[in-house]
């Protein structure tokens, strides 16, 4: 715990302190201004989700400062500007075994800038007020940096960040957007499941692992927060929305957000809970220390941590064979390029500014996307409009048609699991029975969908 304030009664009110990355030396002592930084980010309101989450980003980044200081017995307040300069340098000239450079002029300025941000920290410490800026001890510019989106009306409120900058920063590199993951490569990672899986449990939590970063659109961190409670409230719903948290929703009260999913999708989750899920869960923390999240490990029944979504993917790549760059939030990408080329079909939007328009315009459409997404502003979708255009030519598909194709879909996977599971020694009995599951929550969505459509027609 970390105290707040004082009320007047002389108590000391505290707030919760967890997953507050500690910084040392090298040589294994508390580092004092890193600390009290880390608690200034807190001060900030910076995420600490998922044992440190933007915090730790923060703290890896210093490191390597804190780590230079070390190596030549340098205090923090008494860094010259050469020093800050060779350290930039040193960072950027970084080879691995190779002979390739370790990171790119993006990630030296990241880095960079977050040190300079510490070393303000630093400087308020030893009460220094020319420590940092245009004749400081370290020399550095303030640079406003405006973060807008193209076109007219939708530049009106373009947002300014003010960053310090220092000359000894590389020229930055050329954004690469990173493209949603295709289809062809999704099919390669679940035909890679069976031959990378050493348990029947680690199998089907890598099926549901994948089938849920298609169905939800969801950063790694919302997916591994997913409860077991959501699922089984979906499957009671009329049309089911599967409830996940919502990452990067700084002091908002909107802390998870639906998507609808259909029942089909349902009924694979409902089992891999039943059989699979509740099997680890007894023969490691037992019932009663059950945290409720959907993907476990196998090992201890927690939490199945965010970066170990990554190390998952990263590894049915490696056995798929793709070269290309294969990553959880690319399918995050996929899921919301998919979105907008159905809505760009439904509402025959013909340009890039129709579509921003009958987002803008359209309330109703504007807080759909936003719920569906967990996006904080329509300006950071932008760059998913250009991309839902170069693809709407190969989708041509309505927003109702999404639930059939999403039923169709889940039910081929049903079909998939049932039949890799009778290799593995299914009966034909149980195969029968869930054949059958299989193919009446694919009706129930189907049933859903043809009501819909007659619902759509009778209102035109």
């Amino acid at each position: 715990m970390l105290p707040f304030h004082v009320d007047r009664e002389h108590k000391v009110i505290t707030v919760p302190g967890r997953d507050i990355p500690m910084l040392h030396w090298p040589d294994g002592q508390w580092c004092i201004e890193a600390n009290i930084y880390m608690l200034e980010l807190v001060q900030r309101g910076l995420s600490r989700k998922n044992r440190g989450g933007t915090l730790l980003s923060y703290g890896t980044n210093i490191s390597h400062l804190i780590r230079y200081c070390f190596h030549h017995k340098t205090n923090f307040i008494d860094l010259t500007d050469n020093q800050f300069t060779e350290f930039i340098c040193d960072l950027a000239a970084e080879k691995d075994r190779f002979g390739n450079a370790v990171r790119e002029s993006n990630a030296v300025i990241l880095i960079g800038h977050c040190c300079l941000d510490f070393l303000k920290c630093v400087g308020r410490f030893h009460s220094e007020s020319n420590f940092l800026g245009k004749t400081g001890r370290i020399r550095t510019q303030e640079k406003e940096l405006k973060i807008q989106a193209d076109g007219t009306r939708w530049v009106r409120n373009s947002i300014v960040v003010k960053q310090t900058h220092h000359r000894s920063f590389p020229t930055a590199s050329a954004f690469r957007k990173r493209l949603p993951i295709s289809s062809e490569h999704v099919e390669s990672l679940r035909q890679a499941v069976l031959a990378a899986s050493k348990s029947v449990f680690r199998r089907k939590r890598r099926y549901v692992m994948i089938r849920l970063l298609e169905i939800t659109g969801g950063r790694r961190s919302e997916v591994s927060g997913i409860l077991v409670k959501s699922v089984i409230d979906a499957a009671t719903m009329t049309n089911p929305e599967l409830t996940l948290p919502t990452a990067k929703q700084r002091n908002s009260a909107h802390q998870t957000r639906t998507v609808p999913v259909s029942r089909s999708d349902l009924a694979f989750l409902l089992e891999y809970i039943e059989k699979n899920r509740r099997r680890v869960v007894r023969e490691t923390c037992g019932a009663s220390n059950d945290d409720g999240f959907l993907l476990i490990s196998e090992k201890t029944g927690a939490k199945l941590q965010p970066n170990t979504i990554t190390q998952e993917i990263h590894e049915l790549a490696k056995v798929a064979g793709l070269k290309e760059q294969t990553c959880p939030h690319m399918f995050r990408h996929r899921f919301i390029t998919k979105l907008f080329v159905a809505l760009i079909e439904q509402h025959n939007c013909q340009t890039v500014d129709d579509f921003r328009r009958a987002l803008i315009d359209g309330e109703g459409l504007k807080q759909r996307v936003m719920q569906w997404t967990g996006q904080r502003s329509m300006k950071s979708l932008d760059g998913y409009i250009h991309l839902a255009f170069d693809e709407v030519a190969q989708f041509k598909v309505s927003v109702d048609s999404i639930r059939a194709a999403s039923a169709i879909e889940g039910l081929k996977r049903s079909l998939e699991s049932i039949k890799n599971e009778m290799g593995q020694g299914l009966t034909p009995e149980e195969a029968s029975k869930r054949l059958l599951e299989a193919i009446l929550t694919a009706n129930q969505d189907l049933d859903a969908y043809a009501k819909g459509k007659d619902r759509a027609a009778a209102r035109e």
